[in-house]
C-alpha cells in the first residue's frame, strides 16, 4: 500500500493463513513471528481512523488487523511473547 502501512499486509497475510487448515498448525507463531518482524523494521501502523484501508488500491478492509490482532491476543494468552 502506498502509505507504507505494513500492518494492513500482515494482517490480510496473517489471516489469510489462518483460515486455510494447513496453517492452523502454525497460525500461534506466524502470527508472531510476522509482528516481531514487522516490528523490527519498523513498518507503520495503520490508524484509527483506518488511513491505511483508503490509501490501498487492493481495497483490503480494517477487518483483517482485527483478525490479526485477536490472533496476537490468543498467542499472549498462551504464554508467546511479543518483542
Amino acid at each position: 500500500c502506498p502509505n507504507a502501512s505494513a500492518m494492513l499486509f500482515t494482517g490480510a497475510k496473517v489471516t489469510h493463513l489462518g483460515l486455510i487448515p494447513q496453517g492452523q498448525a502454525e497460525r500461534v507463531s506466524r502470527v508472531v513471528d510476522m509482528v516481531n518482524q514487522m516490528d523490527s523494521e519498523d513498518f507503520g501502523h495503520c490508524s484509527n481512523f483506518g488511513e491505511c484501508s483508503v490509501a490501498c488500491p487492493k481495497g483490503i478492509s480494517l477487518d483483517v488487523i482485527a483478525q490479526m490482532n485477536g490472533d496476537l491476543l490468543r498467542a499472549q494468552v498462551q504464554g508467546r511473547s511479543v518483542s
